[in-house]
């Protein structure tokens, strides 16, 4: 065997050994996320300080530490919850009634060598970490006298885009994914629902996204799967009471055959280019 084939071996296995570990931490964190939901059932939130805006503050600063990009906060809507999914939640009556959003990146580099491995194992190494970072919130807020629930990035019963969208992070794009400013579609979504109130007041953000979408449609050419709808195509997601441009269908089995597939996230002029730029480019009109 030649050098050239011993050291592309090796970094076979090291990638190999690298998504081993990414999944075994997200099936960890699954089982964790599932474990703290139980402990609700002994927090007594009559016992739990008021909430202040100092609670929101260090909740922000605790977030980062854990390795959080971006967080937003808004109430639950019911029509982005599943009656049941596939990781096993239960929850459709009793999800607490608000939603702190968390985005964690993706690293360009690595999404750029879509769909090979290194894309597919970045795109799993932040659903283990991020999923770590949720439970680790859900803890925090818990030890603060309030209920908390972990919904980990890899699955579970509500749909994280529009929520993230409702809660200002960006807006949901043609291929199903939320857009931000800062990352483009390059970030993955969980959420910690709590039952404290009020919430931080965050203004609200027109981002002109979509519109954009609507004139692009790159990602519908370059998905391998058909798997993204034209702009002016819609399906009905599963439960039937949110619209979209994806059928789960075709996406899913690329999506897991590669390891995180990205293609849709890696050719997405809001990751390549930013968000500025894009937006500099097609003029206010469009905003």
């Amino acid at each position: 065997m030649g050098k050239f084939q011993m050291r592309e071996l090796n970094l076979n296995k090291q990638m190999l050994n690298e998504l081993m570990k990414s999944l075994s931490q997200t099936f960890e964190g699954v089982k964790t996320a599932k474990k703290i939901l139980k402990r609700n059932e002994k927090i007594d939130t009559t016992q739990a300080a008021p909430v202040t805006d100092e609670f929101w503050a260090d909740l922000r600063s605790y977030a980062k530490t854990v390795g959080i990009n971006v967080i937003r906060f808004t109430a639950m809507d019911e029509n982005f919850i599943f009656e049941e999914e596939m990781i096993g939640y239960h929850v459709k009556d009793g999800v607490l009634d608000n939603a702190i959003v968390l985005g964690m990146e993706m690293k360009k580099d690595a999404i750029n060598q879509a769909p090979e491995p290194t894309a597919g194992n970045e795109s799993m190494r932040v659903y283990a970490e991020l999923g770590n970072a949720t439970n680790k919130l859900a803890t925090y807020i818990q030890e603060h006298g309030f209920q908390a629930q972990a919904f980990h990035p890899f699955g579970g019963p509500i749909l994280y885009p529009p929520m993230a969208e409702k809660a200002g992070m960006g807006e949901v794009g043609i291929n199903g994914l939320l857009i931000t400013r800062e990352f483009g579609p390059r970030l993955r979504l969980s959420i910690v629902t709590i039952n404290a109130a009020p919430l931080p007041h965050l203004e609200s953000v027109s981002f002109g996204i979509r519109a954009f979408c609507r004139t692009c449609g790159l990602c519908v050419k370059k998905c391998p799967t058909q798997a993204i709808l034209p702009y002016d195509q819609k399906v009905k997601s599963i439960n039937g009471k949110y619209i979209r441009n994806i059928e789960s269908e075709k996406c899913f089995p690329q999506f897991f055959k590669t390891h995180g597939c990205s293609i849709c996230i890696k050719v997405c002029p809001f990751s390549q280019v930013g968000y500025e730029k894009v937006i500099a480019k097609i003029g206010p009109k469009m905003k």
